[in-house]
């Protein structure tokens, strides 16, 4: 794989490509935009062709032109707005939602070359391999085709075949996006500020890692480990030896559309019920899991009538190109956001933004407060039951832009994902209490934290820690103290002699050794109660042992009693 796109410039094979880029962003009237006149002229494109009239495509606001304008671009420039639909942190509202209507306008190429390219990377022809195999494709998109077959054991299968020689095509047009990006970095001043540069590698690398189908199926996998025996979602089945690194073959599923109400309804599915359990699944994944589907749109479900469950469907999911992942301190700061978001604790929403952010602080933290207490009067202040949190979540979005506060591409896509996954839920049922819906998955992440076997977890990483400081500790000290012996380490003291004379002095540094001294045996009770916690040895309370709770508890109080008196005495 690819990881660093390199420069196009210079390649002249490269430019016939470069002039149509310019000619069609001149075609819908991003040339002042761009300021790419100079640039056409030199790369050899001339002004041939490029009148810019006041009709056409330039009769559209300017976020319909872009969307038209990605699609005549081809596969890589579609695949690019369809990613940058999932950072709201760069695009508003208007243009948010014409890039989300982007669609893949990609004639398919015949099925005798999807069998061949089946062929070469399964190293079986399609006769062994399947006993049907319809040479008509199913769907089509810019990177892949779909067609339907039946395997030997008579399982019907979706086939996914890369479309031929695409690679090339993509690493071509990366490479100019990132000429442009960084032609927009040096001379166009309100796009610096983005950073479109590492924002266009960042796309790069979600792009070719998507041409690796083996990477789709990985996620696959571990999306139907995480859900196994769940009986309100169906992942379709991976088969490992039909799949390749341009092949992927899943279980084929076809049910009713997810918002066709009136055909859940003829089946005996209950559309309330089902948007409920929609709602829970995704903030499962999100909270219990961490791991979510990052496009969870229509088109990638479908409802299969089932008698087993309340609502009489399963909701299966499609397609896991675009997956999600949030570690575990993200999850617990996200909960605490959606968690403020329900009980209006502006403070609470203000601290887990920052904590999300990647700088982990704020310019102004007053002034922030009091745009979220704004904020929460303007969009917080009703009942839960009104509450759009898409609607909630994308405002916010602009509180974020407006105090520079950079976050996660992950915490983007998790606002994109519980968006689709709420508008499907209302579209079932308008009345959807998505908010409602979520708090005890949230609450349930933000409890867990002080449960017993998560402290002794958190005791047994501290124990680890310590004993490895201990180990590199004496060596580690020995080497400043024979540097400082040196005279290649020098500690500049100054001190003014107190009328009391040295007394003041000695009472200091002998508050300094008893805090030390208790810090010291604080740890070591700590340390100690969590070994025997660990053992196992009783007597016990609550299946804890005894003696370790109790050395916990002294623990415990001692580390209150330092910190008590530090605070007292001015702090650290």
């Amino acid at each position: 794989m690819i990881t660093e796109i390199r420069s196009a410039v210079g390649f002249a094979t490269q430019l016939p490509r470069y002039n149509e880029i310019i000619t069609i962003l001149f075609k819908y009237g991003f040339a002042d935009v761009l300021k790419l006149v100079a640039w056409q002229q030199l790369v050899g494109g001339g002004k041939g062709g490029l009148e810019i009239h006041a009709t056409g495509p330039l009769s559209n606001p300017p976020e319909v032109r872009l969307r038209l304008a990605l699609e005549e671009l081809g596969p890589t420039f579609i695949k690019f707005g369809q990613i940058l639909s999932s950072r709201r942190d760069l695009v508003d509202d208007t243009y948010y939602a014409e890039l989300c209507k982007l669609q893949d306008n990609v004639p398919t190429f015949p099925g005798s070359l999807a069998k061949e390219i089946f062929a070469r990377e399964i190293g079986m022809t399609v006769g062994e391999a399947f006993l049907e195999f319809d040479e008509k494709p199913l769907a089509g998109a810019s990177i892949a085709q779909v067609h339907r077959a039946v395997t030997r054991d008579g399982v019907a299968v979706a086939v996914k075949v890369q479309r031929p020689d695409i690679r090339p095509v993509i690493e071509q047009d990366l490479s100019i996006l990132v000429d442009l990006a960084k032609f927009l970095e040096q001379h166009v001043s309100d796009f610096a500020s983005l950073n479109p540069v590492a924002v266009v590698q960042e796309f790069a690398e979600t792009l070719l890692k998507e041409l690796d189908f083996t990477h789709e199926a990985s996620n696959s996998e571990r999306f139907a480990e995480q859900f196994k025996g769940s009986p309100a979602i169906r992942v379709p089945k991976l088969s490992r030896e039909l799949s390749s690194e341009k092949i992927l073959t899943m279980e084929f599923i076809l049910g009713l559309p997810v918002t066709n109400v009136e055909a859940l309804r003829t089946q005996g599915i209950d559309p309330v019920v089902l948007s409920e359990i929609i709602s829970g699944l995704i903030y499962e994944q999100v909270f219990t899991y961490g791991f979510f589907h990052g496009d969870p749109h229509p088109g990638n479900m479908t409802i299969l009538p089932s008698k087993e469950l309340p609502c009489g469907g399963v909701l299966g999911l499609y397609d896991y190109g675009m997956m999600g992942s949030f570690s575990a301190s993200f999850r617990s700061n996200l909960a605490h956001l959606i968690a403020g978001l329900g009980e209006k604790d502006n403070r609470q929403v203000m601290l887990a933004l920052i904590d999300l952010s990647e700088d982990g602080e704020v310019e102004d933290f007053d002034r922030m407060l009091r745009d979220v207490e704004d904020f929460s009067d303007k969009h917080l202040n009703k009942p839960l039951s009104e509450i759009d949190l898409s609607v909630v979540l994308n405002n916010l979005l602009e509180l974020l832009r407006h105090h520079r506060l950079r976050m996660k591409g992950s915490f983007y896509l998790g606002i994109k994902a519980l968006s689709q996954v709420e508008a499907v839920g209302r579209a079932l049922n308008p009345g959807l209490n998505f908010v409602e819906l979520g708090r005890p998955y949230a609450e349930k992440l933000i409890a867990g934290k002080y449960m017993p076997s998560h402290l002794l977890e958190l005791l047994k990483k501290l124990g680890t820690a310590s004993v490895d400081f201990l180990e590199v500790f004496p060596s580690d000290f020995r080497v400043l103290w024979n540097r400082m012996k040196k005279g290649e380490i020098t500690i500049p003291l100054q001190h003014k002699i107190d009328a009391k004379g040295i007394e003041p002095i000695r009472q200091t540094l002998d508050s300094i050794a008893n805090r030390l001294a208790n810090a010291i045996v604080a740890a070591s009770v700590l340390i100690g109660s969590a070994i025997l916690i660990h053992s196992g040895i009783p007597p016990k309370i609550w299946h804890i042992p005894l003696i370790g709770l109790a050395g916990l508890c002294w623990g415990g109080f001692m580390c209150l009693r330092i910190a008590l008196s530090t605070w007292k005495h001015g702090g650290l």
